[in-house]
């Protein structure tokens, strides 16, 4: 373990961070859409949790990517980083991260400019947050064909366990109905306003 550089070991263990808070953004953001958690959890508060999962995911790839380029084991510059296909090293597998990535960020961007574009913005960021729903599978199909863990056991359980909560709030998202406009009732009958 003495000879493995350091940045082998960040490269993975950012990499392996930043899939399962992606993952937790995917399950919060299913949650949000479905009352599966009732009044455990308000929509403002899986909100914000989704909003900074979604930061923190980010900010763990991009150090992933950084060591990515500063490791001396196998060298990538930026472009072969930033650009699909032009990886040296399991070029099918880092372009699926590459591209995982490019999904991630208009969604991203758009949701801090969203409430200053108005109307433009919603739809907009509605339109890149479809976009951004590839960027799980990709991510997912980047880990088990680069990650150098993947195939490990506690790593598939991690994949299986990722993609069981996903599917398990897909499943509940088409079986409970979506939280709706509450109102509040005003009883105005005259035996009550006395």
């Amino acid at each position: 373990m003495a000879d493995i550089p350091w940045t082998w070991l960040g490269i993975r263990a950012s990499g392996i961070t930043a899939w399962g808070l992606l993952t937790a953004v995917v399950v919060w953001g299913i949650l949000l859409k479905t009352q599966v958690l009732g009044r455990l959890a308000p929509p403002m508060e899986l909100l914000d949790l989704h909003r900074w999962l979604g930061v923190t995911a980010i900010a763990f790839l991009l150090v992933h990517l950084g060591l990515l380029i500063i490791d001396p084991a196998v060298t990538f510059t930026p472009l072969q980083i930033l650009v699909p296909g032009l990886a040296p090293w399991q070029t099918t597998a880092v372009a699926l991260g590459t591209v995982a990535f490019w999904l991630l960020l208009p969604v991203s961007f758009l949701g801090r400019l969203r409430a200053q574009m108005g109307t433009t913005g919603n739809r907009w960021f509605k339109r890149s947050h479809l976009i951004a729903y590839a960027a799980w599978p990709l991510a997912t199909a980047h880990y088990v064909l680069a990650g150098t863990d993947a195939l490990s056991e506690w790593s598939l359980g991690l994949i299986f366990a990722g993609t069981a909560l996903i599917v398990m709030g897909l499943l509940a998202r088409g079986f409970v109905p979506a939280p709706g406009p509450t109102r509040t009732v005003v009883d105005s009958s005259p035996l009550t306003s006395a």
